[in-house]
């Protein structure tokens, strides 16, 4: 049953704890594109600076028109030269990969309003806002300017995640605003659990978010369910309390309808950015979810 996962994995293998080379990032990237999981696969996620590395290193794979990949840019604090070097890239690469969304990260609402200036609205436009107690006030900032949010949910140190309550208000302020959101980092994995933080042999462990377990929180809170609900759907890691059949997903004693989650996605939780693809596509199988 693949609804409600296509496409929401967006590649960051650039980016910690994987921190791959251009050329290792670029290879696993056009074998996940021609995998059979490449249904679940979302876009290439690339920092500006590194946009021409990109374009060289596809083309010493030879990767043209028929391989064009979808990108989304990662600008850092100077918004204006990040917009030059994606111009630059489209210029001179269309053939080999289109900029479809830019994330930025933001601190205030004024920050919000410049980003607003300096991002084109012909692109989708992530802001990264800061782990908070509340969130409203910069998410009624960004969904008034037509953009969309994000939400760090982990790191390669424990002070890098949120509380369960911090992403319960985050998912409750989204949907109560209506701003669609994408999230990164942490979500390697389909369900709640202690990971480690990074690859390295004896890595410290922190509990992680499930993607799963953030989904079905944001369907069920278009639906009405209250916040001690969310936060124990959050806080859930066991695999047994989720269930999905040809109608729909369950957690525990309440349904989620595949429209519902479709709907979920389409206007609430977008993708989740992960250095590893494999690692959601496996897990998700190995619980007997889509394969």
């Amino acid at each position: 049953m693949t609804q409600g996962y296509t496409h929401i994995v967006d590649s960051a293998g650039l980016f910690p704890p994987a921190s791959c080379g251009m050329d290792e990032a670029v290879r696993r990237y056009a074998d996940y594109r021609a995998g059979d999981d490449r249904w679940m696969l979302g876009r290439f996620i690339v920092p500006a600076g590194r946009l021409s590395e990109l374009a060289d290193e596809m083309a010493r794979h030879g990767l043209r028109a028929t391989s064009s990949w979808p990108l989304s840019v990662v600008c850092g604090a100077d918004l204006p030269g990040a917009m030059e070097q994606i111009a630059a890239f489209a210029a001179r690469h269309r053939t080999r990969a289109q900029v479809e969304s830019i994330e930025a990260r933001v601190a205030t609402v004024e920050d919000v309003r410049l980003a607003a200036a300096i991002l084109p609205a012909t692109l989708e436009r992530y802001l990264e806002v800061p782990h908070a107690t509340d969130y409203r006030t910069q998410l009624e900032a960004i969904q008034a300017a037509g953009m969309s949010a994000k939400l760090r949910t982990g790191g390669v140190l424990p002070e890098h995640f949120p509380t369960t309550t911090q992403v319960r208000r985050f998912l409750e302020d989204a949907v109560a605003v209506g701003v669609s959101f994408k999230a990164t980092a942490g979500l390697h994995h389909p369900f709640g659990g202690s990971h480690p933080l990074t690859y390295e042999p004896g890595s410290a462990r922190h509990r992680m978010f499930g993607f799963v377990n953030i989904l079905l929180a944001t369907a069920l809170l278009r639906s009405g369910a209250p916040g001690e609900e969310i936060e124990a759907l959050l806080e859930d890691d066991d695999p047994a309390s989720f269930g999905h059949d040809d109608f729909g997903w369950s957690w525990r004693d309440h349904r989620v309808a595949t429209a519902d989650l479709l709907a979920a996605r389409a206007e609430g939780f977008r993708a989740f950015g992960s250095c590893s693809f494999r690692e959601p596509v496996d897990e998700l199988a190995l619980e007997g979810r889509p394969a």
